[in-house]
Order: structure tokens, then C-alpha cells, then sequence
């Protein structure tokens, strides 16, 4: 694989401590990420987007304050352009975020992988996992 073109500038929100951790080793683990910020509610997620001006938003469906679908949202009526990846426990949360005009949606048990790639652009739409 040939190595990124220019580096992806991330921010991550989601409100459990330990996730937000986690994915910030992972990404900037990744070559051609680096996380500028992360958060732990909405309105720190749209803060720190605003701030920092990432290319892509990391975030979690179901967050204290200001949930992740509504700051999708927020974000798209006021025409802020960056990728929006919602990284979420609820696959029902995915048919939602399509319609808001998320990039796309990965469940939280999916591989890591799947979220490096939709970070990237390359992910399908929705992720979730096999109807039981």
C-alpha cells in the first residue's frame, strides 16, 4: 500500500473515557492520521470541530448533552465540510445517520479496520452486523 498523500487531521467524540483513548492510539498508530482533538460530549464535538477544522469526525451515536446524530446533523445544516464517520453500539442509529448525510456508519463490534478504512473514505455506507 502506498503511503498517504497528505495526513488526515481527525477528531474523536465519544463519552466513554476508554473509547476515546483507545481510538486515539489506534488512529494516530495509522499512517496518515493524527487525532487533533477529542470529546467527550457534543458540544465539546462541535467545539472542538470548529476549532480545529479536521477533516474527518469520528462519533458517537448516543453521548451526553447533545448525541452524536444531532451534531451530524448540526453540523451538515450549517455547512461544514468535513467526513463524518459515526462509530456506534446502535446498528438502528446507521439507517438515521444516512439520512443526515453521514459518510458513513460502523458499528462498534466491527474490526478496526473497517473504521480505518471509512476514515479513509473507503468504507461502505452502513456497517452493521448480520440480523440474527
Amino acid at each position: 500500500m502506498s503511503a498517504p498523500s497528505r495526513t488526515l487531521r481527525i477528531v474523536v467524540a465519544d463519552d466513554h473515557p476508554s473509547i476515546r483513548e483507545n481510538l486515539r492510539y489506534l488512529l494516530n498508530a495509522e499512517l496518515g492520521m493524527v487525532v487533533v482533538g477529542v470529546a467527550r460530549d457534543g458540544p465539546d464535538a462541535l467545539r472542538l470541530v470548529h476549532a480545529t477544522r479536521p477533516d474527518v469526525l469520528v462519533l458517537d451515536s448516543d453521548m451526553t448533552d447533545l448525541g452524536g446524530l444531532e451534531v451530524a446533523e448540526t453540523l451538515r445544516r450549517d455547512g461544514t465540510l468535513i467526513r463524518i464517520v459515526l462509530y456506534t453500539l446502535d446498528g438502528d442509529a446507521c439507517v438515521r445517520a444516512r439520512e443526515i448525510g453521514v459518510d458513513a456508519c460502523i458499528t462498534k463490534d466491527s474490526a478496526p479496520s473497517l473504521l480505518i478504512d471509512a476514515i479513509r473514505g473507503g468504507a461502505p455506507v452502513v456497517s452493521t452486523p448480520p440480523a440474527e
